[in-house]
């Protein structure tokens, strides 16, 4: 998509004159409602930009979404994906593996300004400065409206365990609703987050053993180990029975602080809307 494709589907925004102060204002807001969300970049994106929207839609902004593919997500034949530094510095091996990310997009004049406090807590970003993130060339994007929560994919035709993004994008309704994918989504970044603050954070700072230390990156330090463990209460191939069992104590404490979580999203998005 070029940048005159991008501005034909830009072009639907409803006419709206936004003055920079509003935008200013609105930026700030988003980013102390949703703080500490968007500090974990392991995943969830699709939340937070969910909660950005409400927020901008609660002042009357129009926007829509931005969505940007690996070639993992779009081609059967790449398993390329996004590699982002983790600033946290809690995953094993330094670095994060997107296959997607979104965030609102809203139009200011000729400007397109994408709240991502991802990658900048201090002011949108541009298409190019945000597309720069993603440390590729070789990626698809899509305009949708605000309102999609997620996409659907489907397994590839010569590669059916692998799962592509199919074009198609849903609401929350259905088992989305009624499971609190989002609320639950909010919730993991903040208990994570704190998760390292109390627990990677002072076994590095008392010379804890390595394989401790990694041991914990494991589980927080990559969503899918983490939802996999607090929010299904599940197993996968490195969050085994055993694993679990091991760090009993620490799962159960905060399995409940996840739980506070998700209530505490729960009402901050009731307030919202």
């Amino acid at each position: 998509m070029n940048s005159n494709q991008l501005n034909k589907m830009l072009n639907v925004f409803e006419s709206k004159t936004l003055i920079q102060p509003l935008i200013d204002r609105v930026f700030k807001e988003i980013k102390h409602q949703l703080y500490p969300s968007y500090r974990y970049l392991q995943g969830n994106c699709h939340c937070n930009a969910h909660l950005s929207s409400l927020l901008l839609k609660k002042h009357n902004i129009p926007h829509k979404k931005i969505w940007v593919f690996a070639p993992c997500r779009y081609s059967e034949t790449s398993n390329e994906v996004f590699l982002i530094q983790d600033p946290n510095h809690m995953t094993p091996k330094g670095y994060i593996r997107w296959g997607y990310h979104v965030a609102p997009i809203v139009q200011q004049g000729n400007q397109d300004l994408i709240f991502d406090f991802n990658f900048s807590e201090e002011a949108p970003l541009n298409l190019e400065e945000w597309l720069s993130h993603m440390n590729t060339k070789n990626y698809q994007y899509k305009i949708e409206e605000p309102e999609n929560f997620l996409f659907y994919s489907s397994p590839g035709l010569k590669k059916p365990n692998k799962s592509l993004f199919n074009g198609n994008f849903y609401p929350i309704e259905g088992t989305c609703l009624e499971n609190k994918w989002f609320e639950k989504g909010l919730a993991a970044n903040e208990t994570a987050l704190t998760m390292h603050e109390e627990v990677i954070k002072p076994a590095l700072r008392n010379n804890a053993p390595s394989v401790l230390i990694t041991d914990y990156k494991y589980l927080i330090g990559s969503i899918n180990n983490f939802e996999c463990v607090f929010r299904d209460k599940s197993f996968n191939r490195r969050m085994t029975p055993e694993f679990q069992e091991k760090y009993h104590n620490l799962i159960n404490y905060y399995r409940g602080v996840f739980e506070d979580n998700i209530e505490k999203w729960s009402k901050l998005i009731q307030d919202i809307v």
